[in-house]
């Protein structure tokens, strides 16, 4: 097989098998969120308010999968839609009370589960990993068509 197509086979692959790794943990750590839903709400935690523009942005996802994030995180009482008053054709995404008392928990949890995953891989290992990672994203930029 040729080196290149390899690589790009592995990189997929290790990407489901992250997503379903990713998933089982937060099942068995009891944390009520998807690999999907957890980015998007952690992004809220750093970063505080956004547009769901903005998260799509954020998440390299289109409109229409953030909103169906925003839509089961909504109706799991995590976030809440607001108009935006710079803007009233979008809604501002807040983190209601109940993803405010599940923060430090989940991100402890998920520090965990992320340093299990990357058990006996270095320091220098993971950072020689992510500029290979980022330079293969760069490498696939797409301009505005």
């Amino acid at each position: 097989m040729l080196l290149s197509k390899e690589v790009t086979v592995e990189i997929h692959l290790t990407g489901c098998r992250l997503r379903q790794y990713i998933a089982l943990m937060l099942r068995k750590e009891e944390i009520p969120l998807t690999p999907e839903q957890f980015m998007l709400i952690d992004l809220l935690w750093n970063l505080g308010e956004m547009t769901q523009q903005q998260l799509a942005d954020q998440l390299q996802k289109d409109k229409n999968s953030v909103t169906q994030l925003v839509d089961a995180l909504e109706r799991k009482g995590f976030v809440e839609r607001r108009r935006n008053l710079q803007d009233r054709r979008s809604n501002t995404l807040v983190l209601t009370e109940k993803a405010e008392h599940l923060k430090m928990e989940a991100k402890r949890k998920g520090i965990l589960i992320m340093d299990r995953m990357l058990e006996g891989i270095t320091e220098e290992e993971q950072r020689t990993l992510l500029t290979i990672l980022r330079k293969i994203s760069d490498n696939m930029y797409l301009p505005e068509l």
